[in-house]
């Protein structure tokens, strides 16, 4: 297990190198932050501290309000068909709207990309998120807890509106582990972390917590955790 995780850690090292050279070649520029975001940094710092916009880190961050439900029956991660996936994402619309509830403003959704040295690799799905949406910021993570290997996540943001045609494909490609959006109001009074499986949840005050809990029992896992 360990010779196959350092052989997959090589090839990110190396793929990342390769697309850095395309990407000089081809002239690509990484985009700055957009200071119309600034308000955001300061925002997402009072109320979500030094929590990445991550399922896991904000689980970890925020802990207090946190409540995690499963996206599918039973608990099982990933969607096989159609029918499963629009359980999915019906699921998570449930729940975005709930936390939204009578504000009618965008949601703020936060698009994560990374690359694994703090270098930035310019393939095309990555060019793609910088033309349409804008850079916010950059955080960084140590990997498997050593300080000395960091990883570079660049966040990308843009409103939305709460529907199913402009969330979904977006929920879709979380829910099959290919990418990591997450969204929030701007006074980043809650947080709904979606994963390949079902979504983190950082509810308002713990009352929203409790309410969210009874309202969408059946979705919530048995592991005592929470988990």
């Amino acid at each position: 297990m360990t010779m196959l995780w350092e052989l997959g850690w090589w090839w990110a090292r190396t793929s990342a190198r390769a697309h850095g050279v395309v990407a000089g070649l081809r002239g690509f520029r990484m985009p700055q932050p957009d200071e119309s975001w600034d308000w955001l940094t300061e925002t997402w710092a009072r109320r979500a501290g030094d929590a990445l916009p991550l399922s896991w880190s904000v689980r970890s961050h925020l802990a207090e309000r946190w409540v995690r439900f499963h996206s599918l029956p039973d608990s099982q991660r990933y969607a096989g068909c159609e029918d499963e996936y629009e359980i999915l994402l019906d699921r998570h619309f449930q729940v975005l709207a709930a936390l939204r509830d009578d504000d009618d403003s965008d949601l703020v959704a936060i698009h994560l990309r990374c690359d694994a040295e703090g270098r930035f690799s310019a393939e095309a799905e990555f060019r793609k998120v910088a033309a349409e949406w804008a850079l916010w910021r950059t955080f960084e993570s140590e990997v498997d807890g050593d300080p000395d290997v960091a990883l570079q996540q660049y966040a990308f943001v843009q409103r939305l509106p709460l529907a199913r045609e402009v969330l979904d494909p977006l929920l879709r490609r979380t829910a099959d582990g290919v990418d990591a959006t997450v969204f929030t109001n701007e006074a980043v009074d809650w947080i709904y972390a979606p994963y390949d499986g079902g979504a983190d949840v950082i509810a308002p005050t713990l009352a929203d917590r409790d309410h969210l809990r009874e309202e969408y029992a059946d979705w919530l896992s048995i592991h005592p955790t929470g988990l």
